[in-house]
């Protein structure tokens, strides 16, 4: 139970739960746009592209004020956020490809599906990468 207690109380963890609590907002702002775009029958793959940008510039905001709470280079953290959020949209965009464009699944679920995983890789490349405390 100590462990479970000391885990549950790490840095990492609350980080990990605000980065969620963060990207759920996020998700709102991405899926909002998306459904806007693809109610007006925008390319998914289009809609998806603009809808994870404005995702991406909403939480890096969020995550650095609130969240990791680092200012400083906030140019160049910007610049690594984004670029890890346009990977991870290229991973969105072409699992819709593939798999709503190509196969015909369900656009939506496809995109709930490819967010969910790319979600945790950004996790795991930002906390190391882009929010990583100075070392001064």
């Amino acid at each position: 139970m100590s462990k479970i207690n000391k885990l549950v109380n790490s840095t990492s963890f609350i980080q990990l739960i605000k980065y969620v609590l963060i990207g759920i907002l996020g998700l709102v702002v991405d899926f909002g746009v998306y459904m806007i775009l693809t109610h007006f029958n925008s390319n998914v793959e289009i809609a998806n592209v603009i809808s994870s940008t404005c995702g991406i510039i909403n939480n890096f905001f969020w995550n650095s004020y609130t969240n990791f709470k680092v200012h400083d280079h906030m140019l160049l953290r910007f610049i690594l956020y984004f670029l890890v959020g346009q990977i991870t949209t290229v991973f969105t965009t072409a699992s819709l490809f593939i798999f709503a464009t190509k196969m015909g699944l369900p656009h939506l679920v496809v995109k709930i599906v490819a967010t969910f995983v790319a979600t945790l890789i950004q996790f795991i490349i930002n906390k190391i990468i882009t929010f990583r405390k100075s070392t001064k």
